[in-house]
């Protein structure tokens, strides 16, 4: 499934009017790891605008933009369908690749405000989490071969979604098999 573009580009204009410092796909990486790290109360709005907005409640417009975004992304999240996918652009390779880091760097981010100890996680997860870290740390040059680079992306693309679903599973039943007693 690709990225609606029509909307991408609208919800990315509507960020830079109100002079908001992150991208489209940076900002769903922000709110698809803040919901992989289990917090699926109305805290995320403060965390957006305090990350965000310098703590300052977004513009009516650009709110409803981003709830929308929340919402798609958390039901896709509760699907038992896998559906989850990551809002990147859909058109140029070099760019999808800078969304792609861009959306990690901001997963990573929200995911450990919502799991404080996300450096303690082992097993699995925690080698996951590490992976997501090293795929940021990847180069590619301008001259590279485009096909390959365009099959390492689908290959990485499908990594960083399994992750995210993973993460949401762990943290989300963990949280909830806390308080139910």
């Amino acid at each position: 499934m690709k990225t609606d573009s029509l909307l991408y580009t609208s919800l990315n204009n509507e960020l830079k009017s109100h002079a908001i410092g992150v991208n489209t796909a940076e900002l769903h990486g922000f709110l698809s790891g803040i919901l992989a790290g289990g917090n699926h109360d109305e805290s995320w709005r403060v965390l957006v605008d305090d990350m965000m907005n310098d703590g300052k409640p977004m513009a009516n417009s650009l709110s409803k933009l981003i709830t929308e975004l929340y919402h798609q992304a958390k039901q896709q999240l509760n699907n038992d369908d896998f559906e989850f996918q990551l809002f990147i652009r859909d058109d140029e390779l070099f760019a999808q690749i800078d969304d792609l880091v861009g959306w990690i760097n901001h997963f990573l981010l929200g995911l450990g405000l919502a799991q404080p100890q996300l450096a303690k996680v082992k097993g699995d997860i925690g080698e996951a989490i590490y992976d997501l870290r090293q795929i940021t740390q990847l180069g590619y040059d301008e001259d590279d071969d485009q096909e390959e680079l365009a099959f390492a992306l689908e290959e990485i693309l499908e990594y960083v979604r399994m992750t995210v679903i993973l993460c949401h599973d762990e943290f989300t039943e963990r949280d909830q098999s806390t308080t139910i007693h």
